[in-house]
Order: C-alpha cells, then sequence, then structure tokens
C-alpha cells in the first residue's frame, strides 16, 4: 500500500504547521496516511510556546525539526496545507493546496498560541474524518483547489 503524505506548511516551521502534524501522526490511525510539517523559511528550532501549549494537552513535539519545504515535497504530497502562508508559498500545487488561514501566534501572548492550537486540532480531526469516510482529495479542499477555509 502507498502511503499518502499529508504536508502541512508554514513560513518558520516552527509552531502552526508542527501542531498540525503532531496532531495528524497522533490521532490518525489509518495506516494510508502521514503527515509532515516543512516552512519556507524553516527556523533553527521549534517555538518554545507551541512545544508548551501541545505538552499542555499531552502531546510532545520531541523528535520534530524544522524542514525546508521543497517543490520535491510538493509533488509528492497526496495534500498541501497552508497555515494561512500561501502567498508565500512557492510550491503550492492548485489541484491538492487547501490554505487554511490561520493566524501566526509568533510574538503574540500564549492565549493566542491555546486558541491557534485548539483551531489546528479541531481542523486536523475533521480532515481525519473526510479521509477516513473516503472523501476524495476534490471533495475535501473543494474542486477549485486553493480553497480558503473560513
Amino acid at each position: 500500500m502507498v502511503e499518502k503524505l499529508i504536508l502541512f506548511v508554514c513560513v518558520k516551521n516552527s509552531a502552526r504547521s508542527q501542531m498540525a502534524e503532531a496532531f495528524f501522526n497522533r490521532f490518525n490511525d489509518d495506516p494510508r496516511f502521514r503527515a509532515m510539517s516543512a516552512g519556507t523559511e524553516p527556523a533553527d528550532e521549534i517555538d518554545p510556546f507551541a512545544r508548551m501549549v501541545m505538552e499542555e494537552i499531552g502531546i510532545s513535539l520531541d523528535g520534530q525539526y524544522s524542514k525546508l519545504y521543497t517543490e520535491e515535497m510538493a509533488d509528492k504530497a497526496y495534500l498541501v496545507i497552508t497555515m494561512g502562508c500561501l502567498d508565500k508559498c512557492p510550491y503550492a500545487p492548485p489541484e491538492k493546496t487547501w490554505d487554511w488561514g490561520l493566524d501566526d501566534p509568533y510574538g503574540k501572548p500564549i492565549g493566542k498560541y491555546r486558541e491557534v492550537r485548539d483551531e489546528i486540532r479541531r481542523r486536523v480531526l475533521g480532515l481525519i474524518d473526510d479521509l477516513k469516510t473516503g472523501k476524495s482529495r476534490e471533495e475535501i479542499i473543494g474542486r477549485k483547489g486553493l480553497f480558503k477555509i473560513e
């Protein structure tokens, strides 16, 4: 069975996309799918507040690290989900890219990180449900691609 990659992308790959990767890989039990995250300008380390708010709910980001988003990753991915940075994304295949339009919590109070974390969890769980029920990529992101979630 070929594994399908769900790729979460943000600029620094230090908070939003890391949380999405961790949630997906923690809650997804379908071996056909796995998640990875990457950034267009990867940071040197994962944001300490992102680590903290994930640990608050019992999910560790240990073992995860910031990676550079490449065209090869985009080509291999089943879905590319940008966190609200579509305008800074050099590789966004329209047939498989979905922008979640999430605020970047960097530099904001810890409460903003929690708010973004909870929204990411909600969306990731919805995505997992859609994949489990057999929805196609087109049904998940919208036929036009580059669909922005509201």
